[in-house]
């Protein structure tokens, strides 16, 4: 499929999302671009882990299992109480494959500075549970999961982060021997930072044809915010590496 075509298709299935939430509908796709889904697709498609770990459940977490071998794993680590009892039995319930913790803060209320300190229970809980042959953080103190993470990988893991166009993730990151960033035109959300230990993560992603339509898509995103009219510097699209 043409880089056009596939554009095409991400918008449209974005429009409809979109419209889905006006009127109060949520799911069942990851709330991900969906250039960033097929990116995870491919991901989990060619890794095939047998043992997978995600910090902060949702939507990922009723989408993305099914794809797993019918012997593999699901854990999920979710610190908000009200938002693990509306999603997490609907998630139980869909795949026998996840299961979800509700692992709490380890002080009822926590600053809004310096309060990666009370998450250490979230942080260290599925240490119990490791290894893990992929990691996907997606949830809170998210530098501490990356580098508590980094220690419960498998020798051939993969950890992920979503949202790396946010900058302070990125040294976490950087700190794997083998890793790749994919930004893209938004500054506080959204984005992928891949890292892995042993061996380059080339034969799990095509990450050049992936680049292609991320870099159109900014390019399309940047002229539609009309930065251009108010002065204000576009974000254009990166691929960064090892």
């Amino acid at each position: 499929m043409s880089i056009t075509n596939r554009l095409a298709k991400h918008y449209w299935k974005g429009s409809m999302r979109k419209l889905r939430k006006m009127k109060g509908q949520y799911g069942p796709d990851p709330y991900m671009k969906y250039k960033e889904i097929d990116l995870f697709t491919e991901l989990l498609q060619n890794l095939k882990p047998k043992k997978v770990l995600e910090y902060g459940c949702g939507f990922s977490t009723l989408y993305y299992p099914g794809m797993l071998e019918k012997d593999a794993s699901w854990i999920s680590v979710e610190h908000d109480d009200q938002w693990y009892a509306q999603i997490a039995p609907e998630i139980e319930a869909k795949n026998e494959k996840v299961k979800v913790f509700n692992v709490k803060p380890d002080i009822a209320e926590y600053p809004d500075d310096g309060y990666y300190e009370h998450f250490h229970s979230y942080i260290h809980f599925p240490e119990q549970f490791a290894p893990f042959d992929l990691i996907l953080v997606d949830g809170m103190a998210r530098e501490s999961c990356i580098e508590n993470g980094m220690k419960l990988l498998a020798p051939d893991g993969v950890l992920v982060i979503h949202d790396c166009n946010r900058k302070k993730y990125q040294p976490y990151i950087k700190k794997f021997p083998f890793w790749v960033i994919m930004e893209d035109f938004r500054k506080t959300a959204g984005g992928f930072g891949f890292g892995r230990a042993d061996k380059s993560l080339d034969n799990l992603i095509d990450f050049n044809r992936h680049a292609g339509l991320w870099k159109i898509d900014s390019v399309i995103n940047n002229i539609f915010k009309f930065k251009y009219l108010i002065g204000k510097k576009s974000k254009p699209f990166r691929l960064l590496r090892s």
